[in-house]
Order: C-alpha cells, then sequence, then structure tokens
C-alpha cells in the first residue's frame, strides 16, 4: 500500500484508539492526589461496626475462590468487634442459581454454601445481594437464590426482601445499609411477569422515590448503599481496557485488530447490559448520583467489576470490591481514585463519632496485605455558637426590598404579582426554639419540589415541620426539572434564579395562614400553621448553616405523633399516598372517604389551587366497622390565589409545561389544566361519584363558604399587607363561589370521559352489563362462604368514552352482558388465571400476559391481546388519559437556504397504550428566506399493541420556490462563483413524499423500519440556470412531474451519555430502498445509504472528545434522476462546500472533530457551558460517466453553548479551496 495521507490516517486511528484504552492495567495504580494512607482518624477503641464487602465470589469452588474466602474467614476470626459480612453479588457463576431438578443445582449450591459457611465467623449478620450473574436464570432463579440463603441464614439475610427492589436495614442509631437490586432496574420486566408482584415499588419512578426517601431519612447516619453495579467504574464495563484486551479480547484467543475493534464498539455503543453505557445503566446512574451528590454521609459500595476500586468524583464516594474470585484489570483515571487488580476484599470501619476508614485487602500467600487505605468521612463538630434571643416580637419581610423593585417594562412583561408584599416588613413573633411548643429539636432536613423544611421533634415525640416563606429556587430545578443531571452547583449568580424567585411571587405568602377558617366552613381536615421569625440560634446547631435569620411557618407534620389532633381527623396513624395506593390494592377493607375527597377538591377549584400531585395530600386512618376509612388531609396550600400576570408570562403559560399554573380570577380556566397535577388522584378515588354528586357537593361549599367566614378568615392577614390584593381576592372568591357548581360539572365530564375501575390484589368478581344507555360494573369479592358485594360504578355514554377495568392480582372473574353500548370497554386481567365471560353486544378488548393461563369461558365480540409486555398490564394511576400541544420555534442558518425559521408543533395523545404515547403527530413548517422556498413536513407515530412496535406515516411538501442544488454529475465539477452568482446553481423543486411504514424500537437505542414510499417531484423552469444547459444535452428527461413508488428497510442506532453534550456515544443508520417510475415500472433503482458516527473521550476529565462520522451513498442502476443522487456537501459532509456540490452514484465522506469544553458560565441569565471544535472534512463521489480521483476537503471549526444539558448551539465556519462557509444550528449533527 502506498503510504499517503489516507493511509496515515487509518494509523493514527488505530494508534488514538489503543492509547484511550490500553492503560488499564491488573498493577495497583493510585491517582495524584491519593496516597497509599489516607487514615486521618485514629481513635481505634472507639470502633463502632465494621462491614466486610466481598463481591463477585461466585467461583467459589475453584482455587482461588477458596483461597480468597479463607483469607477473609482468617480476617472475621481475628477479633470479635460488631461485623457485616456483606457479599455484594454475582453469588454464583456463570448462571445464578437453576431450579431445584436441575442437574447443575449441586455444584451451585457447592458455590453459595462456600459463602455461607463464613456466617459462623460473623459477630453480627451476613447479608447477600443479587448481581447480574444471579438474575441468569431469571426471576425464578433468582428466588431459589433467595429462599435458600435465608433457609440457611435467616429471614433478611438475602436482600432486599422478597420481590423487592430496594430496602435497608438499620445496623444501629449511626449506620444504616440500603441494598439496591440494581439488575431488577436494568432487566427488561417484559420478561418476567410476575415481577413487582408483592412490592409496593411497581415502577421505576417509585424506586427512586423511595431511593430519596431513605436517603433523606438516613441523613444524619453513615448511610452504605449496596449496590452490585458501580455508578462509577474504571474498569471495562466503564469502558477502560487494557493491551491484552485489545490483543485477546475473548479468552485466550489472539485477535490484535478485531479487539480493538470490539472494545472500541463495546465501549461506544453500551450494547452489553453489564456496561455503564447501556441505556438503563446510565439512566439508573444518573438519578442516583444526583440524588446523592454531595451527601457526605453516603458511599456506594459495589461489586460487578472483577478488581478493587475506590473513586471520588463528582461528589460521589465509589468502593468497588469485585475481586471475591476473580480479576481483571482498571485504571486510576481521577485525580482522587485507586485501583488493583489483584484478588481480595475491602472493609468499612465505622466509628462512634460517624468517621468511616476503608481498606483494601490484597490476597497474599501469607493471608492478606493493605494496599490502600483512607479515611472517607470526617465530619466536624459542629461548635459555633449564637447570641441569646431576647426579643419576642421583630420586623420581617419574606425579600429584600430590593429584589421587589422593578422597572415598569419588567412590570409590563413579567406582571405585578404579588411582589411587593414580599418586601414588606410585618410583625412576627420571634421563635425561641428551645422555648416553643415546650421546646422543639431538629431532626432532619427535608424539602419537597420548591421549599426548604426542617423536621423538629418536642418531648413527647410530635413532630413538627418549619418551612420558608421563601421558597428555594434551586430545589424547585433539581428535584423537579432536572432530576437526572446535577445542577445546584451551577447556578450561583445566575439570572435564572432571581427569575424563579420573583415568579414565587406569583403566590402570596400569608394566604396559607387564613386557610385554616375556611376549610373548617366547608369540613375539611387542615393543619395550622403559625408565622415565626427563626434567628440564627444554638439550637438549630449545624442547620444554621441552611436556615435562620428568615420568615418561617411551623405547622404539625402530618405523621403518627399528631394523628390526634382534632383538625387532622383525630385518627389512630397518618400514611401518605403512596402507602394508602398500596393498602386500597391490597384489601377492599381499605376505603377512602370519597364524599370527603370530593369535597376537598371541589374546595381546591374555588380557591384556585391547582398544585394538587399526590405528595400534597395526606391521609388518617380511621376504624369504622369492619373498614378501614381514610380521609384526606390537604398540606402545602402555597398555590391558593395565585396572580400570574405580565404579557409574556401570559404567552408562556399557553407553553405544556406551564399550562396547569392557572392564575385566580373570576373565570377558571380549561378543566384539564388547572386540575392536571391532581387528574390521576381524581381518576382512583371519584369513580363512584356522579354528577348530581358533585353538584350538591360545590352547593354546599358555596352554602358555606359565606361572605362573613370569607372575610373573617383574611382579617388574620399581616395588618401591613392588608391592602388593594386583599380586596381583589376577596372579590375574586365570591365570583368563583357564585360559577363553582357549574364549572364542577364541567369537570365531572372532564374526568369521567375515561372511566376506570380498579380491583384489589385478592379474588375478585366483575359484572358488565351493557346497554345503549349505560354501563354499570358489580363488584364483588369471592370468598369460600360466597361472593360478597362491594359497590356498582355506573358510566353513561353522553360522559364516557372508554372504560378501563383492571382485575390485578390472584385468580379474577370478569363477565360481560347485555346490548351494544357506544362505551369501549377495555379488560386487563393482571396477574394469575383470570376468567372471562363475555356474551354481551359490545367490542370488547381483553389485555392479559401471553404467558399466564387465563380462561375464556365465551369471548363473543372480543379481541383478545395477550402480550407480556409490563407496561400495558400492569395497573398504575399515573397513567391518565392527556392530549398535549407543544408549539416551537425552528431556526438554522446556511449558505444555500440563508436564514431559515418556521414552526414545530407537536401534539401528543395518550390513552390507554401509553409507551410512551398513543399517538403523536408532528407538524414542521420552514421558511427559506434566501429562496423563499418553503418546507412542511409531517410525521405520525401510532403506537400498537407490541412493546415495541409503532406504525408510522411521513409525509413532505416544499413549494415551487423550495431549491437544491446542481452543479454537474460528476466528481470534478466546476463552481464558479466569480462568474455565476448563486441563483445559477438552484434548481427550483416542488416535491411531495407520502411514506407509511412500522417501527420496531428497541430498550438501548435501536429501532428497524419498513415501509413503502411514494416520491413525486416536479422540476421548475428557471431560465439561465445550469441545469438548463444539462437538460439540453438530455441527461434528464422534460420538466414534466415525476413519480415513483418503492420500499425501504432502514436500521438505526444511537446511545449517547448526553444527547445535548455527548463525551461518549455511538450511532450508526443504515437505509436500503428501491424505487420504481410510475411511467415505465422497467425503470428502477436501488439506494444504500449508511452513516456510522462516534464520540470518545481523549482526556481523563472528558472535556477535550473526538468525534468521527462516516457517511456512505450508493446508487445501484442507472435510471435515477439527478435529485436522487448520491450527493455530499455543507451539513451531509465537507462542511467547506455547498449543499449537493457534489453527486454521483456513490459517495464517501468523512468529518473528524476534536471538541473541547472550555468551562461553565455561573454570572449570566442562565448556567451555560461553552467549548470549541475543530473539524476536518474529506470526501468524494463516484460517476461511471467521468473519471476523476480527486479527494475533496475542508477544515475549520466553531463554537458551541450548553445550557444545562438541555439545549445546544453551535455556529461554525469550515473552509474549502472553493468557499468559506458559515452554519449555524441546534444540536451537534455528530
Amino acid at each position: 500500500m502506498k503510504f499517503n495521507l489516507h493511509t496515515a490516517k487509518i494509523v493514527l486511528f488505530a494508534l488514538i484508539i489503543l492509547l484511550l484504552n490500553a492503560c488499564a492495567s491488573f498493577h495497583e495504580q493510585i491517582g495524584d492526589n491519593f496516597s497509599h494512607n489516607m487514615i486521618t482518624n485514629v481513635k481505634k477503641e472507639n470502633l463502632l461496626h465494621e462491614i466486610i464487602v466481598v463481591g463477585d465470589a461466585g467461583n467459589a469452588n475453584e482455587e482461588k475462590g477458596q483461597q480468597l474466602l479463607q483469607t477473609v474467614k482468617a480476617y472475621l476470626q481475628q477479633n470479635s468487634n460488631d461485623k457485616t459480612l456483606l457479599f455484594i453479588g454475582d453469588n454464583i457463576y456463570p448462571l445464578g442459581m437453576p431450579l431445584a431438578d436441575d442437574k447443575n443445582r449441586s455444584l451451585a449450591e457447592e458455590k453459595l454454601n462456600a459463602q455461607i459457611n463464613l456466617a459462623a465467623d460473623v459477630h453480627g449478620k451476613t447479608i447477600f445481594l443479587a448481581g447480574n450473574h444471579d438474575w441468569y436464570h431469571g426471576l425464578e432463579g433468582l428466588t431459589e437464590q433467595k429462599n435458600y440463603v435465608e433457609s440457611k441464614l435467616g429471614k433478611k439475610s438475602f436482600l432486599p426482601k422478597k420481590y423487592d427492589a430496594i430496602d435497608s436495614y438499620e445496623v444501629n442509631d449511626q449506620l444504616t445499609i440500603i441494598t439496591v437490586d440494581s439488575e431488577w432496574f436494568i432487566q427488561n420486566w417484559d420478561k418476567y411477569p410476575n415481577i413487582n408482584e408483592e412490592s409496593v415499588v411497581k415502577t421505576r419512578e417509585d424506586f427512586f422515590e423511595e431511593f430519596r426517601s431513605l436517603i433523606n431519612k438516613n441523613q444524619n447516619k453513615v448511610t452504605v448503599v449496596a449496590i452490585h453495579h458501580p455508578m462509577i467504574t474504571n474498569g471495562s464495563h466503564g469502558g477502560y481496557f487494557s493491551f491484552r484486551n485489545h490483543i485477546f479480547p475473548y479468552k485466550n484467543i489472539p485477535l490484535p485488530v478485531l479487539g480493538t475493534i470490539a472494545n472500541y464498539l463495546r465501549k461506544t455503543s453500551g450494547a452489553s447490559p453489564a456496561d455503564i453505557q447501556y441505556t438503563y445503566y446510565r439512566m439508573l446512574v444518573d438519578r442516583l448520583t444526583t440524588l446523592t451528590k454531595n451527601q457526605e454521609q453516603v458511599v456506594f459500595v459495589s461489586g460487578h467489576e472483577h478488581n478493587l476500586q475506590y473513586i471520588e468524583h463528582n461528589g460521589i464516594k465509589q468502593l468497588i470490591s469485585g475481586a471475591g474470585s476473580k480479576t481483571e484489570e482498571a485504571r486510576s483515571v481521577q485525580p482522587t481514585s485507586y485501583s488493583i487488580g489483584s484478588l481480595g476484599f475491602v472493609t468499612l470501619k465505622i466509628y462512634d463519632d460517624n468517621n468511616v476508614d476503608i481498606a483494601f485487602h490484597k490476597m497474599t500467600n501469607e493471608g492478606n496485605e493493605v494496599v490502600f487505605q483512607k479515611t472517607i468521612m470526617s465530619p466536624d463538630d459542629y461548635d459555633k455558637k449564637f447570641p441569646a434571643i431576647t426579643q419576642n416580637v421583630t420586623q420581617a419581610s419574606v425579600y429584600p426590598l430590593k429584589a421587589t423593585q422593578k422597572s415598569k417594562t419588567y412590570k409590563f412583561l413579567f406582571g405585578q404579582h404579588y411582589r411587593s408584599i414580599y418586601g414588606t416588613n410585618v410583625n412576627a413573633p420571634v421563635a425561641d426554639l428551645d422555648n416553643l411548643y415546650g421546646g422543639l429539636k431538629p431532626i432532619i432536613s427535608g424539602g419537597g419540589n420548591q421549599s426548604l423544611s426542617l423536621r423538629l421533634e418536642d418531648k413527647d415525640g410530635k413532630q413538627y415541620v418549619m418551612r420558608g416563606l421563601r421558597k428555594s429556587s434551586k430545589q424547585f430545578l433539581q428535584s423537579a426539572i432536572f432530576k437526572n443531571t446535577y445542577i445546584e452547583d451551577k447556578l450561583e449568580d445566575t439570572y435564572v434564579l432571581d427569575f424563579i424567585d420573583d415568579y414565587y411571587t406569583t403566590s402570596h405568602p400569608f394566604t396559607p395562614f387564613i386557610i385554616g377558617k375556611l376549610s373548617d366552613a366547608v369540613n375539611l381536615y387542615h393543619t395550622n400553621p403559625k408565622m415565626f421569625y427563626v434567628p440564627k440560634q444554638d439550637a438549630l446547631g449545624k442547620y444554621n448553616e441552611t436556615y435562620g435569620n428568615e420568615l418561617y411557618m411551623i405547622e404539625e407534620r402530618l405523621h403518627k405523633s399528631q394523628a390526634k389532633t382534632a383538625s387532622l381527623g383525630n385518627g389512630s396513624d397518618i400514611i401518605s399516598t403512596q402507602d394508602l395506593l398500596s393498602n386500597l390494592e391490597k384489601d377492599e377493607k381499605y376505603k377512602v372517604d370519597e364524599k370527603m375527597y370530593l369535597r376537598a377538591r371541589i374546595f381546591d377549584f374555588v380557591i384556585g389551587d391547582w398544585d394538587r400531585h399526590a405528595d400534597q395530600w395526606r391521609w388518617v386512618e380511621k376504624k369504622v366497622g369492619n373498614e378501614i376509612v381514610f380521609q384526606p388531609i390537604p398540606r402545602d396550600r402555597d398555590q391558593a390565589f395565585a396572580k400570574i400576570d405580565g404579557e409574556l408570562l401570559h404567552l408562556l403559560n399557553k407553553l405544556n409545561p406551564l399550562r396547569h399554573m392557572q392564575t385566580f380570577k373570576e373565570n377558571y380556566g380549561k378543566p384539564r389544566w388547572i386540575t392536571k397535577s391532581a387528574f390521576p388522584l381524581d381518576k382512583v378515588f371519584l369513580q363512584n361519584t356522579s354528577l348530581e354528586d358533585w353538584q350538591n357537593t360545590a352547593q354546599e361549599i358555596v352554602d358555606h363558604l359565606t361572605d362573613e367566614v370569607i372575610n373573617d378568615a383574611f382579617n388574620d392577614l399581616p395588618e401591613e399587607i392588608k391592602d388593594q390584593y386583599t380586596n381583589d381576592i376577596i372579590t375574586v372568591l365570591k365570583e368563583r363561589r357564585s360559577k363553582l357548581v357549574a364549572f364542577s360539572a364541567k369537570y365531572y365530564k372532564e374526568l369521567f370521559k375515561y372511566g376506570i375501575v380498579v380491583g384489589t390484589n385478592k379474588k375478585d368478581r366483575f359484572v358488565v352489563n351493557t346497554s345503549k344507555d349505560k354501563i354499570t360494573v358489580d363488584y364483588f369479592r369471592i370468598k369460600k362462604s360466597g361472593d360478597e358485594f362491594i359497590q356498582t360504578y355506573t358510566y353513561f355514554p353522553k360522559t364516557t368514552k372508554e372504560l378501563w377495568i383492571y382485575g390485578l392480582d390472584d385468580d379474577d372473574e370478569i363477565q360481560v352482558v347485555g346490548e351494544k353500548s357506544p362505551i369501549h370497554l377495555k379488560l386487563i386481567g393482571g396477574r394469575n388465571n383470570d376468567i372471562y365471560n363475555i356474551s354481551g353486544k359490545t367490542p370488547t378488548k381483553v389485555f392479559d400476559y401471553y404467558s399466564k393461563p387465563i380462561t375464556i369461558e365465551s369471548k363473543k365480540n372480543t379481541r383478545l391481546i395477550l402480550r407480556d409486555q409490563y407496561n400495558l398490564n400492569q395497573y398504575d394511576y399515573r397513567k391518565a388519559p392527556l392530549n398535549i400541544l407543544t408549539i416551537l420555534p425552528d431556526a438554522g442558518y446556511n449558505r444555500d437556504n440563508g436564514v431559515m425559521l418556521g414552526l414545530n408543533g407537536i401534539y401528543t395523545i395518550k390513552k390507554f397504550n401509553q409507551n410512551p404515547y398513543s399517538q403523536k403527530h408532528q407538524l414542521r413548517v420552514k421558511y427559506n428566506f434566501a429562496t423563499s422556498g418553503i418546507f412542511t413536513s409531517y410525521n405520525g407515530s401510532f403506537k400498537d399493541y407490541s412493546n415495541t412496535g409503532f406504525w408510522v406515516v411521513e409525509a413532505l411538501a416544499t413549494s415551487s420556490n423550495f431549491t437544491r442544488n446542481y452543479f454537474g454529475l460528476h466528481n470534478s465539477a466546476v463552481y464558479n462563483n466569480k462568474f455565476f452568482k448563486d441563483n445559477y446553481y438552484r434548481v427550483r423543486t416542488s416535491q411531495l413524499e407520502f411514506k407509511p411504514s412500522y417501527e420496531w424500537k428497541g430498550r438501548n437505542g435501536s429501532s428497524f423500519l419498513i415501509g413503502a414510499t411514494y416520491e413525486s417531484t416536479k422540476i421548475e423552469k428557471t431560465n439561465g440556470r445550469l441545469i438548463d444547459e444539462e437538460l439540453l444535452t438530455h441527461l434528464f428527461d422534460t420538466y414534466t412531474r415525476k413519480h415513483f413508488l418503492g420500499a425501504r428497510l432502514k436500521y438505526q442506532f444511537e446511545n449517547y451519555d448526553n444527547i445535548q453534550e455527548p463525551t461518549v456515544g455511538l450511532g450508526f443508520m443504515t437505509l436500503f430502498g428501491t424505487r420504481y417510475y410510475m411511467d415505465d415500472f422497467s425503470k428502477s433503482h436501488q439506494y444504500l445509504n449508511t452513516k456510522l458516527n462516534f464520540v470518545v473521550p481523549v482526556s481523563n476529565n472528558k472535556k477535550l472528545t473526538w468525534s468521527s462520522t462516516y457517511l456512505f451513498e450508493k446508487i445501484f442502476g442507472d435510471d435515477y434522476h439527478f435529485y436522487q443522487a448520491a450527493s455530499i456537501g455543507s451539513n451531509n459532509g465537507l462542511r467547506g462546500y455547498r449543499q449537493q456540490r457534489f453527486i454521483g452514484h456513490a459517495a464517501f465522506v468523512t468529518s473528524q472533530d476534536l471538541r473541547y469544553k472550555m468551562k461553565h458560565i455561573t454570572n449570566g441569565v442562565i448556567p451555560l457551558s461553552y467549548g470549541i471544535y475543530a473539524g476536518y472534512d474529506t470526501g468524494r463521489i463516484w460517476n461511471k460517466y467521468t473519471v476523476s480521483n480527486t479527494w475533496y476537503h475542508s477544515y475549520g471549526g466553531g463554537l458551541w453553548l450548553n445550557a444545562l444539558d438541555s439545549f445546544t448551539a453551535h455556529t461554525g465556519i469550515f473552509t474549502s479551496k472553493e468557499n468559506s462557509l458559515v452554519s449555524f444550528g441546534i444540536g451537534f449533527t455528530f
């Protein structure tokens, strides 16, 4: 091979890949900021507890595994300190625990017994967790292993317990171990119909909420998160390979080049579920690290990698102990990291002052050697002292006065709100926590989506909540918007915080204190918030760093300790909405006070409280006969009487994310939006209400919410802020009261468009009687003594369009009888053997598991849809119907089209089948200013009843002024920009396309599409263009419109760590199709388009990345027109050349970019990161009519901006021997 530029590039490519990936080793590696002994705690006599972590010991029957376990055994016998022995997963290689009759069962038990036997030497508890290999026999195999371990070691020795994905083990008052089955999260749940059957956690979002709750609950304790898959890893699962891996990628077979390619594809594609780049694994990492970043008391303890690692990075502490029976190379990537690829284990020593030491024990011939040790937690004692509190009353405001002073322009755009009230000083009692309510002690910090709160407890154990009147903008952005990306450290000194702080002035800061009187008038439970100024004080201790010197409300915490409080219902317990929903599924004896909930919701309407999501409710428990009834306690009334004004905000509030944020005005908003947050709960708790119930309840509220009650309540506002705003609120409230009955009826009709009936996890029977006038559902519990009638649901076709009936678990019976009804009927059986007897005339769809037994006694007018599809068969109260229209701007620029402006409208329909939607319609319209061309496209996606399938319709139309370029049909086409203007090379085309297809979408970014195509193109005649000269030579047909029919196959894969700012990932697309000329079907051609792009980090900190793109197009056959030819130029490669600069029957182009992320900008309007990039392109086309071997090149660079990992814009300039072209666009083109 002649050594030329292209050969050099290939060699350079291979060398870079090797350098990037060949640094892992078995040898010890230590970061620049670490040393071997980093122990700072010397108080060894105060050891409280020790955790010994052994991971991936699944080859315990082999010599290495046996030696390691003997080493651990010897270590355990050294002393009698309190210990926990933690086996962190992959306990049985290679396939986990087989079933009892499997031939490999005895070998699996032998491997497990070798580990279990160590428990005899533990002065404490032995805990096993599951790893990915423990799932290889599926859920049944995992259950077999759990049962086997517990038969030997007792209950809760295999955690999480039962089928749960998350659990916690409270070792003592200072230490908690949170156990997580990470493979549960990564697995495809459609494979396991019984998954989550006995768990409260039914969705991945439920799991995240439980994890958040446990982290918060244990914030004052050392918290060890035991999870098999690490959050950070510098081993092969993190994409770091050794030189050996490149030469011997599979066993000991030498494959030097193929090994590099295989490792490289593994690193970028995330094709293996075991690797951190896999979509669901990365989803798990992103959320858990966001929830725990900078939580000093938390350390993640994992296995998975067959080595020992400790990493501190981005506020996360990660310990890896996976060398229990295997070894593999690893790296020290971060300055604060350590790794060694030797057999060994890790210990954590927790001291009574909450100091934590870790030690890495390497197995040696003599036993074990401590090769690395470090103090990873060393909390400082809080010793700040504050002056004694001498004042009883003081004056304070929610915001400093300066923060509420805005210009006339600002007020015009963003409104007046209640801004002036926030800057007004009010008289407030001063809270001395040592004496308030007999003395209150802070025990834990917390907060919802907007507020920072502090939990307080009195000497009798009653709990209270102290919540700031000033809300936290950071808290809102982090918990509600950026759940998967930690952003709090990027927000300092940015205008976005000031803007959100100002937006918070749309809610009245003092009206929550007067809601109690209004609630009493309509017989609703409520807390009793009191306003205090809480100065920083000794009683706050370490919480002085976050709390104090502000106005706060202090109220009863909705907790069992306050259940006897009269205004909270005087019950036996107070529980969360999630616990209530779990109880309702367990047994029919659990009930919700439907009338009281209805009254609470209609009260929400009249006071304009639109923020009523599930966490805004608590439920007081009462025993009524044989039933346990839960009554609602609304909480957090911040959004009552909201004032959202201003011309720009008025427009912004029409966008989907903000549409439910309704201003308090005389006329109610659209019922589906003002009730958006509470709509799912309303579907659960109000199914047995009638229109008359709604109207009567609304009228009762009207009758009891008298002028006297309203005026008396508002008299309790602080005197300093009783102004025109107060009078306006009272006036509007009375006007809304007069319209309450009518609006309640309107919302009833919206709510009951879709009826949902839900059974329990016991044996239920439903008798559905259909007619043209109504559908009734009689609900019974099946008992040995006979069926017990529970209640009847009634639905009318003038209101209800669809009825969904969920049987849930156990053996249910569903019977359908009667005449044809206009209401569409869907029956969802759930797990176990459900019996269907459908003899009615109403068309009915039955959804159940394919692999589970069901009994069909009759199926008249029935369509059976049997799928092992978790999301389709699982009941989730949050799956509420909703149609959403989003309209966004669409903009761009390039030399040929000039400035491009348009709109991108997306209409999403969510009905029964929401994975992630039922239908999605996208319409884009764009105007090109340089050519006056109009481009319109439509993309419709319709979900079928499989988990992966969509029917897709694509359409496109352009105006006759829409142009493309034509420079000639060969690789050496001449471009003369000195003698000819741009229009000389433009061709006006009118295009029509219609492409129906079916698409399969995989879990990890892959998709496959098959479909038909119709294309129609008309070349518009324009004198003085190059195309006219070419047409005169008879290379092409005349200007008549051409019609083509065809078919296409398309495969696509895309997986990046962050699509807006990628540092690693891979994209691949290949499209093969055929076209037939409709005027003469003997004329046809085939085409192949393939694109490969990848991004890899070059530097350890991932600031420098390399992006590489390869594009190949090929036409098979001669019967094609110039606008169907393979082409390169501008955004299609060769960024320094114009669009369609070179066309032919084949084309190839490659682009290489080096990108460098410069820094974060945190003192602007919004937090931004920016970077620069330099790029080089080379490519050519082939044409059988001319011979040219010229390769064309362009080079250049540009700038990109990223806003909070949510939006990226780029601009660049690329130069060739013909042009220097400037471009602008959204996102990366890779």
